[in-house]
């Protein structure tokens, strides 16, 4: 077993920013032989289904392709930069590593731990459920990494393998996307393209969000179990113990204080860090326009005299927070939690200095697949390739056009897992292409939700696949050969409700 260990340790898979790359490379092969285009943009900057005309080709140049991760990073006039969510996954990491030295992270995954270690499968489920709402709600994505380093070390201890804690943190926020019950990211955005209500179709997604997460919930436990059992089944038993003192266990991570005393308190800074991110990004007036009492407080505190002038004038609401916000809540709780563990101020900023620095490499993994866009949109071919599905589409049988929308969804997706720039590029041309096929809107939406959060779940251009992988050292490849599976699964689930919402009208 040792010699195979050694032989499997050998093998060597793709680096995640090659893999990138290589998308960026090929993307800027096809702007030489695709021809350019555009389509004409209403007031919001949504393209008009009909109004395509072809442009001079604009092919990409090696130079053009190697400042494309630069301007995926600081952003161009076409493509908004990187900068706020990648530094906002330093800080994270900042937290995080404020936390581990505090004991609390110890502590809690000790606790955790000892509580399921005879239900791993009630864990894993909880788990789906809880990340599935978070991407239901507020279309959870990039920080998919940081739910990874808090389990990787209870699931490490249960005897499973790293890549069940990646499956439940993609699968689990990404199949919650794929629902997007409540997402205004996603069904919000295409909605208000489209034309039709938010509300329109909730019910129909909230079932899918019950049931989406349940299939993914014992998909994962399936797995997991087989793993469990069987730990040569892995496609990374090769690194079994290396994964074991990289990541450690609850017990090793447990920190350096021991002060009973200050774990309660420090235990609410961490919860309480999570809650408010949840009331900050729940949106709270797009699922009920009357429910005012965040924008009203942030108004009052705007407005009023002595206090806008000692907090801010600037104060955003709950609900309308975004990475620019949620990375000064991080600093904040740093600074918070550093203080009631006793800690000077020197040791503070050692501490997030070396949390941020933890997390560089997957933080630059987020420019990385943004240059991808970077290169389509400055290549002009993003909008000819959109022009050659609506030509594709144009009048098919009501159950072939769902089977090919999915798919060609699920192809754009790839090249494009942006909620809000994938809905911007389609929404418009596909709604008309579903209402005049005899699909309705609201299913056309529901389609379009189920393809950017299956492909999230393994393109290479996806941030949570790259990021997570990265982190968890597992090579794209053995990612790919673990879930296909799963994949599947999740896609037949997937269709048959399209293909049953579209009979049904």
């Amino acid at each position: 077993m040792g010699g195979t260990q050694k032989k499997k340790k050998e093998k060597k898979g793709l680096n995640s920013y090659v893999v990138i790359f290589a998308v960026i490379v090929l993307m800027a092969l096809l702007t030489w032989f695709v021809p350019g285009g555009e389509y004409e943009l209403d007031e919001a900057g949504y393209a008009i289904a009909g109004t395509y005309r072809e442009l001079p080709a604009n092919p990409q140049g090696l130079w053009d392709v190697i400042t494309a991760p630069i301007t995926g990073m600081v952003g161009n006039g076409a493509v908004s930069g990187a900068i706020s969510i990648s530094l906002y996954i330093m800080l994270f990491g900042s937290f995080l590593k404020m936390m581990e030295e505090t004991g609390v992270i110890g502590y809690a995954l000790t606790s955790v731990a000892k509580k399921f270690q005879e239900k791993p499968y009630v864990l894993i489920t909880i788990l789906v459920f809880i990340l599935s709402f978070l991407g239901t709600s507020q279309g959870a994505y990039e920080e998919c990494a940081i739910y990874v380093s808090l389990f990787l070390p209870i699931f490490l201890a249960m005897g499973m393998d790293t890549i069940t804690v990646v499956m439940i943190s993609v699968f689990g926020t990404q199949i919650g996307c794929a629902a997007s019950a409540i997402n205004p990211f996603s069904t919000g955005i295409a909605s208000d393209i489209a034309g039709i209500s938010f509300g329109e179709g909730i019910i129909p997604r909230l079932i899918l969000f019950f049931v989406l997460s349940g299939t993914v919930a014992a998909l994962i436990s399936l797995y997991a179990k087989k793993v469990q059992a069987n730990p040569e089944k892995s496609v990374q038993f090769y690194r079994r113990n290396e994964d074991l003192e990289a990541f450690g266990n609850a017990e090793e991570n447990s920190g350096t204080s021991n002060n009973v005393k200050h774990m309660t308190g420090l235990v609410v800074v961490f919860i309480m860090t999570f809650v408010i991110m949840l009331l900050a990004l729940f949106p709270w007036t797009s699922i009920n326009e009357h429910f005012t009492f965040f924008t009203s407080v942030a108004e009052w505190i705007n407005t009023t005299p002595i206090i806008s002038t000692v907090i801010g004038s600037n104060v955003v609401a709950f609900g309308d927070w975004y990475f620019t916000e949620l990375t000064a809540l991080m600093l904040v709780m740093c600074l918070i939690a550093g203080f009631m563990a006793g800690y000077d101020l020197d040791r503070i900023i050692n501490i997030i200095i070396k949390g941020a620095a933890e997390l560089v490499s997957t933080a630059l993994i987020v420019p990385m697949a943004r240059g991808i866009q970077v290169i389509m949109t400055s290549g002009n071919i993003t909008s000819t390739i959109l022009h050659a599905t609506e030509v594709t589409l144009g009048s098919l049988p009501v159950v072939i056009f769902v089977i090919l929308a999915f798919v060609i969804y699920l192809i754009f997706a790839c090249f494009l897992p942006s909620s809000t720039g994938l809905a911007g590029a389609t929404i418009s041309v596909m709604v008309p292409l579903g209402t005049f096929a005899g699909v309705p809107p609201y299913v056309m939406i529901i389609i379009y939700n189920f393809a950017l959060g299956i492909a999230k779940m393994f393109t290479p251009t996806s941030i949570a696949v790259m990021t997570c992988t990265q982190y968890a050292k597992i090579d794209y490849m053995s990612w790919v050969k673990a879930v296909w599976k799963p994949l599947v699964v999740i896609f037949l689930v997937c269709l048959a409700f399209a293909l049953g919402l579209t009979l049904m009208g």
